[in-house]
C-alpha cells in the first residue's frame, strides 16, 4: 500500500497499482528518478514478469530474481536494492516530490517577505540579523537537487530556463519576480551560507539514518 494517509479505503494510488498496472518503461523511470536505482531496467522487468504482486514479500522475491541476496558492495545487495525500490514507490504514492516543491516555493518567498531588506544589521559570521534564512535537510538526491535549485535559481523546475533558451527570451525571473539571469549569472535569490553538509561519522554512529541526510542553508540576498 505505502500510503501515509492511513486510509486504506481511499481512492489514491497504491504501490500495488504501480507494480501491477504500470508499464515497464514507466516503472524504469520511477526507479531511476525516485530511487537512484542503477539497475532500474532489470528490476522493472522482474517486477513486470512476476505479476501479480500482492504483498511486499512478493515484491522482494521479484527483486531477488535479478539481485543477489548478498553482494561485495552493499549497494548491490538485496536489502539495499529493495530499500531503493520501496523508497521510489513511497515517494510516488504519497506525491512527496510535489509536497516538497510546494513547501520550498512557498516557504522561501515567505522567508523573503519576513526579511528586513538589504540594509539590516550585520551579525557575527557576515549574515544579516533580519534576513530570511532557508535551511533544507534532504534524505534523497532528488530532494537535494530541488533544494539546490531553489537556492540557486528561485524555483525548483528547470523548464523555465529550457523554455527561455528555445524562445530566445532575454530575461528569466524567479518566483519572487526577481531577474535571476541577466547574462552575468549574479542575480540568484539566496546566497549559500556554507557548502552542503553531510552527517559526521559520530552522528551516523548515533543515528544510522542520518547517513543519507544532506543539509543546505542559505540567506536572502
Amino acid at each position: 500500500d505505502m500510503r501515509m494517509s492511513g486510509n486504506s479505503q481511499s481512492m489514491n494510488l497504491t504501490a500495488a497499482d504501480i507494480c501491477n498496472e504500470f508499464d515497464e518503461a514507466t516503472i524504469i523511470d520511477l526507479l531511476r528518478t525516485y530511487g537512484d536505482e542503477p539497475r532500474a531496467k532489470r528490476v522493472a522487468n522482474a517486477i513486470v514478469n512476476s505479476r501479480p504482486l500482492v504483498t511486499t514479500t512478493d515484491l522482494v522475491h521479484a527483486i531477488n530474481t535479478v539481485t543477489p541476496t548478498f553482494a561485495r558492495q552493499k549497494r548491490a545487495g538485496l536489502i539495499a536494492t529493495s530499500a531503493r525500490v520501496f523508497q521510489a514507490l513511497r515517494i510516488v504514492v504519497n506525491e512527496e516530490d510535489g509536497a516538497l516543491k510546494e513547501v520550498l516555493e512557498r516557504v522561501a518567498p515567505w522567508a523573503l517577505a519576513r526579511s528586513g531588506g538589504h540594509h539590516s544589521s550585520q551579525m557575527e559570521g557576515g549574515g544579516r540579523m533580519n534576513d530570511g534564512i532557508l535551511a533544507v535537510l534532504s534524505y534523497h538526491s532528488m530532494e537535494d537537487k530541488m533544494a539546490k535549485r531553489v537556492i540557486r535559481d528561485g524555483h525548483v523546475d528547470l523548464t523555465e530556463k529550457k523554455s527561455r533558451r528555445r524562445t530566445g527570451s532575454a530575461l528569466e525571473r524567479d518566483i519572487y519576480g526577481n531577474v535571476i539571469d541577466d547574462g552575468t549569472g549574479s542575480n540568484s535569490p539566496f546566497e549559500p551560507l556554507t557548502k552542503q553538509r553531510k552527517a559526521t561519522d559520530e552522528e551516523v554512529a548515533v543515528n544510522s539514518r542520518s547517513r543519507s541526510a544532506t543539509l543546505r542553508v542559505a540567506i536572502r540576498i
